[in-house]
């Protein structure tokens, strides 16, 4: 009996979504490539870093993202440049060629997702901390 009651409840709650069942296969798998390309720490991270120094050089990250190895963060920077998400800017100087990378316009979509996570983030460890003093 109250697995028909739950059952019920979920019903309702997804009937609206299910009844395209494409377009929620569709949600589903947009869903789930979001999460496995912002997948491990070091993503959000240089997203974060490009967002708020707008350009940044190899060797700057690791000023800026401390712990991350020059191995992982080649192999991160050439997914997010892969998904359109950064790319590399060669700027020529009188004296050298500097290469840095930038976030692309497309990049800009992902900014409200990441700063409603940090929200959350901020918000949640509040009242964790706050259930940990009560």
């Amino acid at each position: 009996m109250f697995s028909n009651l739950q059952e019920s409840k979920m019903e309702k709650k997804i009937k609206p979504c299910t009844e395209n069942e494409e377009i929620l296969k569709q949600r589903f798998l947009a869903l789930r490539d979001t999460l496995d390309l912002l997948n491990g720490k070091w993503r959000f991270c240089i997203l974060l870093n490009l967002h708020y120094y707008e350009k940044l050089r190899f060797k700057d990250f690791f000023e800026v993202s401390e712990g991350i190895s020059p191995k992982v963060l080649s192999s991160e920077l050439t997914t997010l440049e892969a998904h359109q998400l950064i790319r590399k800017k060669l700027e020529h100087t009188p004296t050298q060629d500097i290469t840095y990378y930038i976030l692309t316009e497309h990049a800009g979509e992902i900014w409200t997702v990441l700063n409603t996570l940090i929200e959350f983030g901020l918000s949640n460890r509040k009242e964790v901390i706050k259930s940990l003093l009560d």
